[in-house]
């Protein structure tokens, strides 16, 4: 699993290069809020697995959430209140992942 940066390619199935749609993604805004999107690899049909996980290094003192799902309800919150950022990542998110979200916290 790795997270992305902003200056990376992503890799499909085959190892055909591609500009991923979370380069214009705030990696480092999502950091500085306690989590991330993390890059899982690819789904059986071939997409790509994103998550949203909380972030376990932050630079200067413990994690901001115990757990991903604390993780996930911050960003719904945030994402109900009108936050671009986190509107922006439960979009990028995979399917399966935004099932999982809205299964605990109810549909954005």
């Amino acid at each position: 699993m790795r997270h992305f940066s902003t200056t990376q390619l992503a890799t499909n199935k085959k190892g055909a290069a591609f500009f991923a749609p979370l380069d214009a993604f705030d990696h480092d805004a999502a950091r500085h809020d306690g989590w991330v999107l993390s890059d899982c690899g690819f789904n059986r049909d071939g997409t790509q697995h994103v998550e949203i996980q909380k972030f376990d290094n932050p630079q200067g003192g413990a994690p901001r959430f115990a757990e991903d799902n604390a993780a996930w309800a911050h960003v719904v919150a945030r994402a109900r209140a009108g936050s671009l950022l986190h509107i922006q990542a439960l979009e990028l998110v995979d399917r399966r992942e935004r099932l999982a979200i809205e299964a605990l916290n109810g549909t954005c």
